[in-house]
């Protein structure tokens, strides 16, 4: 299969939605991940202009050394008056219809810009038309997203080797947070959750002072961050000796993460993988305690397509990375959830992260 060419892709929407050109806006307020990703540009001010056959990238003196090594193949406009030098290049190409990434650029910035070139049509894409072009992750881009899974997953190990018992789920996220750092990672790829005892139950449960004890179930979801490609994986334990319906519950969750995870094939629909996990949660008896989709998308951004939903249309490809990730949540009981961070190969399944999914019974 031949790379993919990003630049290609976008020029080939040019001509699906008969536009001139394609504008994206990176500012320290909102990030757009597809302007790195087709620039290579990391600074937090910029914009791109891409037409069929010209691209331009706008950004100011703070990055007028790193710009021109970070994306060589764009002519760099270094200036203090963003929204005038971008209307002169538009004009000088003669662009009447403009493209945006209506979600990442401020009502203001388009504003700004339609009041300096009246004479230009703004086309708004929908969110899946631009960040469909990071779907198929390969060469460099795979190896960042297995370094960070590395990463996190060892961190992970190390943490519960050392326990957590008589602990605060702050001091155990806070730990991992450095484990991470010491392992090569630049940060979290999001806040990591640590939610323990009744805690558990809670999905998305922040960490917070509460202590870790004897008997708790404990959720703890995590990721990292390596040359800015994100790892997500969560593990769930039991400090000390589980009890039956922790077992029980654990085990509902196992099969129904592996199930899924053996379902995984080139073609196979989002929704169809969610059914087979959803499904297995249902025979088990636990099936209205299963509260959210499956799995999506990991790269640049933590959750990007494809999406694991019972309404997701995503078609699952080769060169696709994406969790597993089932999950029970028992209000007033406790929570346990699995997810693996896969990629789907020429040959199969292959899993990037690789702590343990087993009942892990941590001190």
């Amino acid at each position: 299969m031949a790379p993919v060419d990003p630049i290609a892709l976008v020029r080939g929407k040019l001509t699906k939605f008969k536009l001139d050109a394609v504008l994206l806006n990176t500012s320290e307020i909102t990030r757009s991940t597809n302007l790195r990703y087709l620039s290579g540009f990391t600074g937090s001010d910029a914009a791109i202009l891409i037409n069929e056959d010209r691209l331009h990238l706008f950004t100011d003196g703070r990055y007028k050394i790193q710009s021109r090594i970070e994306s060589p193949k764009f002519r760099v406009h270094i200036t203090r008056e963003k929204i005038a030098s971008l209307v002169k290049i538009i004009r000088n190409l003669g662009v009447r219809r403009l493209g945006i990434e209506g979600n990442r650029i401020s009502f203001d910035y388009v504003s700004a810009l339609k009041k300096a070139a009246k004479e230009i049509e703004v086309i708004s894409f929908k969110v899946q038309e631009l960040s469909d072009l990071r779907i198929i992750k390969e060469g460099s881009e795979l190896e960042m997203i297995k370094k960070a899974a590395h990463i996190a997953s060892l961190a992970c190990e190390e943490l519960l080797e050392t326990g957590i018992s008589g602990r605060s789920e702050s001091e155990v996220a806070c730990q991992l947070g450095s484990l991470f750092k010491l392992g090569g990672a630049s940060a979290e790829s999001f806040e990591t959750i640590v939610a323990s005892g009744v805690r558990s139950a809670l999905p998305h449960g922040s960490p917070t002072e509460k202590i870790i004890h004897s008997g708790d179930l404990v959720v703890i979801d995590y990721g990292c961050l390596f040359s800015g490609y994100c790892s997500d994986e969560t593990v769930t334990c039991v400090v000390g000796t589980p009890d039956t319906e922790q077992v029980k519950i654990h085990q509902a969750v196992k099969d129904a993460h592996d199930r899924a995870i053996e379902a995984i094939k080139p073609g196979i629909r989002g929704n169809e993988l969610d059914r087979v996990a959803r499904e297995s949660i249902s025979k088990a008896g636990y099936g209205k305690y299963f509260l959210h989709s499956l799995g999506h998308g990991v790269g640049l951004e933590v959750h990007e397509p494809p999406y694991l939903s019972p309404k997701s249309k995503s078609v699952i490809d080769p060169g696709m990375v994406f969790t597993i990730e089932p999950g029970i949540y028992i209000e007033g009981f406790g929570g346990v959830r699995l997810e693996s961070l896969v990629h789907l190969s020429p040959t199969g399944p292959e899993i990037l992260s690789r702590a343990s999914k087993k009942l892990l019974c941590v001190a």
